[in-house]
């Protein structure tokens, strides 16, 4: 009969008083890396391209990883270091390498800004490096207590997960890592009071951490883009040749920083950024009754206001936007006659600068009683709302930052998928219509791919549904209009003379019922030359009379404009092969298999090998197992939580709020599973293939019964976040447990290097993730991220099935 007990004190070394101090410490060092790796999301997602925001967190993990591994070879240099000193030694580097980081990116000219991308880019690396040497340095000291030590280093990063958002919402993240250096210091002065240290030294090193504290502190709050990313919008208005551009205000939360900018040149009119990117027109009302040039680039510039050239009033009694940003889109709205206006906005930064300058717009989110602002999530509204509008307008966002505070969403959201365009025609009214404003015809055409299909889910075939939509250009921006109902040939007639008329057809356009155009015109400065020009977008009109299928279109065209699910919600990834910066990931992932086929595959003795990280594992045969179960653990980790959230994020709305209460639920699953599993006592393989074969279990469960789990709508946050910590729970067992077995094998010298081993194996299932996600979808990673668990359950019955060291008492 089994003995299920506690885990009994093995470890002469650790009292009750210092097992204490031990355990909060590694709480808190483990709170400070989870605060800091989502802080630095934060500020990498204004200085860098949105797209370095994974490339930071995979290096962060991979640091993580290296520092476990990399220990042994830190003890050789100093024999005897007291886990206080690399606590010390964690803080220091993570406070010096932050300022660093934010003077190097604010002080440099335009000139070195792409020498100063690629250094701070790495320069966390150091950090996370330590991070990791401290935390394998627990495991290595006691590892038979690996589960309480997991539990409590779980639950520190739980803890983190609960307080970042109200936290980020208080301070910029610059004095959020300020915070983090605070409380990895505090860590390390409860690990100093178990040393005999003498005060001088305790003074010195306080000293030190002070100063590393002191660099952030005194860092600027308001922190801007590198000066030479041209892909951030705020540098061409900052930095343009009349240098007329500044910054007013700048406001930070946990949804990023929101930059307020005016330009003497443009006294009319002020931009809003969130994270130096996706800037969002601000104008003066006033000015823009009073001055009809001003006015026209609303009405007859812009393509949004189009349509509303030929509405009849029972056709705009009410309007739903979607990213309503600055307030353009409700100016378009008022100025084309709609009686009630409901607009949405996920950022409340945002919203609170437009309602704080009031007397600049005219109190467009104040003072106009027809106009309602409601902040929240589109999609998440159009799924929570019953009413029907006649018009919804979108301008699509581009936001270019990560928007959630795991930094894996990149850009992308669930607004521009086949099923939200399904919610968007179910919201309409009879006549109702939808506006869409793209950035050019990649846009438009993958806009289209999305109508069609969901057109096609209800029984309208593509070139039918070719007669609900037509397509205008100004200003390389096209709008689309897509209708619930059919139009009119006589409608559609007139709407394309009033086109040609005013303009609009500057671009990609299309209307359907009209005949083609075209005509060979001389090419200039080439007598024998012709070019064919055709009046309009020939791809759109061949869609439209049958001669060619969106899917054959997508095959042709350059770009990737195949259409997206809420599966795989990539839109703005037009790369018909993997975008950046997962095709550099790739080679390391690449990499990283060819080493663990290498060490698992040696078969020398221990005299014949020449690489030292692989000598033991020709010494110690088992290492070979073990070492692969804690590389599926670590894999496996890391897709299902990506999966994971991604599929729940669509239930819970708000990306921010959302991420931080699944990743609480999940780590805090985690932990409770870790601290139970300290109770087992015997049998730890047989433990380890029941928990991870439920893990297997529950993956395939969720895949298939989510809609069904998340039914109810009041209920979805508590519902996802026990979805989450359930799975997390049986998630907490296998680790902790696998370390002990190793213990129990005399192996215990080794725990250091698995932990780091796990920790390099999650940043191969992080890339993995996002490589089937945007290939495949997400249902796929779950599948494969439970395989990865059941896979270790196999191994873990090879383990325990085998003969004398195998098996496990």
């Amino acid at each position: 009969m089994n003995n299920i007990k506690p885990e009994l004190p093995k470890n002469p070394g650790l009292d009750s008083l210092r097992l204490t101090r031990t355990l909060i410490s590694l709480a808190l060092i483990s709170f400070g890396m989870i605060l800091y790796e989502i802080v630095l999301t934060r500020i990498f997602a204004v200085i860098l391209s949105y797209h370095y925001v994974f490339a930071v967190l995979s290096l962060a993990m991979l640091g993580v990883g290296m520092g476990g591994l990399l220990l042994q070879k830190a003890k050789r240099i100093c024999p005897s270091p007291g886990n206080y000193l690399f606590a010390i030694i964690t803080a220091l580097s993570t406070g010096f390498a932050t300022a660093l980081i934010l003077y190097l990116t604010q002080a440099v000219s335009a000139s070195l800004g792409g020498a100063v991308t690629w250094f701070v880019l790495f320069l966390p690396l150091i950090p996370f490096l330590f991070f990791g040497m401290t935390i394998a340095s627990f495991f290595q000291q006691a590892p038979e207590r690996s589960s309480l030590l997991y539990g409590y280093d779980i639950a520190g990063g739980a803890l983190a997960a609960l307080v970042v958002v109200p936290l980020l919402n208080t301070v910029p993240a610059t004095t959020a890592a300020f915070i983090v250096v605070l409380v990895l210091a505090t860590a390390s002065i409860i690990l100093m009071t178990a040393e005999s240290l003498k005060w001088s030294t305790s003074i010195l090193w306080l000293s030190a951490l002070l100063i590393a504290a002191g660099g952030i502190w005194l860092a600027p709050q308001g922190i801007l883009p590198i000066k030479n990313n041209q892909s951030k919008d705020i540098n061409r208005l900052l930095y343009d040749a009349s240098g007329n551009g500044r910054v007013i205000e700048t406001r930070w939360s946990a949804f990023g920083q929101t930059t307020l900018v005016e330009n003497e040149q443009l006294p009319d009119e002020k931009m809003i950024y969130v994270d130096g990117a996706a800037g969002t027109s601000m104008f003066s009302f006033q000015a823009l009754l009073n001055d009809s040039t001003l006015r026209s680039d609303l009405t007859s510039n812009f393509g949004q206001f189009f349509p509303f050239y030929f509405l009849n009033e029972n056709e705009k009694n009410s309007a739903l936007i979607i990213g309503t940003g600055g307030g353009r889109d409700i100016l378009v709205a008022l100025f084309g006659g709609v009686s009630s206006i409901t607009a949405v906005e996920v950022n409340p930064d945002l919203v609170q600068i437009v309602k704080d300058y009031e007397d600049f717009n005219g109190g467009l989110y104040t003072k106009l009683p027809n106009v309602e602002i409601v902040v929240v999530e589109g999609r998440s509204f159009i799924r929570n709302t019953s009413e029907k509008y006649d018009l919804l307008m979108l301008a699509l966002p581009v936001t270019k930052s990560s928007r959630s505070i795991d930094g894996y969403a990149l850009t992308e959201n669930y607004l521009f998928t086949v099923e939200a365009f399904s919610d968007y025609l179910d919201r309409l009214t009879p006549e109702g219509r939808i506006i869409f404003v793209t950035h050019g015809n990649a846009e438009l055409y993958r806009l289209l791919g999305l109508a069609l299909k969901a057109f096609e889910k209800r029984g309208i075939p593509n070139q039918q549904a070719m007669n609900h939509l037509y397509s205008v250009s100004k200003h390389n921006m096209p709008a689309l209009v897509v209708k619930k109902t059919p139009f009119e040939g006589k409608d559609m007639q007139e709407r394309h003379a009033a086109l040609h008329q005013l303009g609009y057809d500057q671009g990609d356009y299309f209307v359907p019922f009209q005949e083609q155009t075209s005509y060979l015109l001389p090419v200039p400065n080439d007598s024998t030359s012709t070019i064919e020009w055709s009046m309009f977008d020939q791809n759109l009109y061949d869609l439209s009379d049958g001669t060619m299928t969106m899917e054959n279109f997508a095959k042709k065209f350059p770009l990737n404009i195949s259409p997206v699910y809420d599966d795989n919600p990539f839109f703005y990834n037009f790369d018909k092969t993997l975008p950046p910066p997962f095709r550099q990931l790739y080679g390391l992932l690449v990499l990283g298999v060819g080493i663990v086929v290498l060490v698992i595959s040696v078969k020398k003795s221990p005299d014949q090998i020449k690489l030292g990280f692989v000598r033991p594992f020709s010494r110690y045969r088992e290492m070979k197992w073990f070492l692969l179960v804690f590389v599926l653990l670590g894999m496996g980790f890391m897709m299902l939580e990506i999966a994971l959230f991604q599929k729940l994020s669509l239930y819970l709305g708000n990306p921010v709020s959302a991420s931080s209460v699944l990743l609480f639920s999940l780590l805090l699953g985690v932990g409770a599973g870790s601290l139970s599993s300290a109770w087992i006592t015997d049998r730890l393989a047989l433990a380890v293939i029941f928990s991870t074969i439920a893990v297997f279990f529950l993956s395939l469960t969720y895949n298939y019964f989510l809609d069904k789990f998340l039914a109810s709508v009041t209920s979805v946050p508590l519902q996802a976040g026990l979805l989450t910590g359930f799975i997390g729970f049986a998630m907490g067992f296998p680790f902790p447990l696998t370390l002990r077995m190793m213990n129990n094998h005399g192996l215990e010298k080794f725990t250091a290097a698995m932990w780091g081993a796990n920790g390099l194996a999650s940043v191969a299932g992080a890339v993995t993730a996002m490589i089937i996600g945007i290939e495949w979808g997400f249902t796929e990673v779950l599948i494969v991220g439970g395989g990865l668990y059941l896979f270790a359950s196999l191994l873990s019955y090879y383990i325990q099935a085998s003969d004398s060291p195998f098996s496990s008492k």
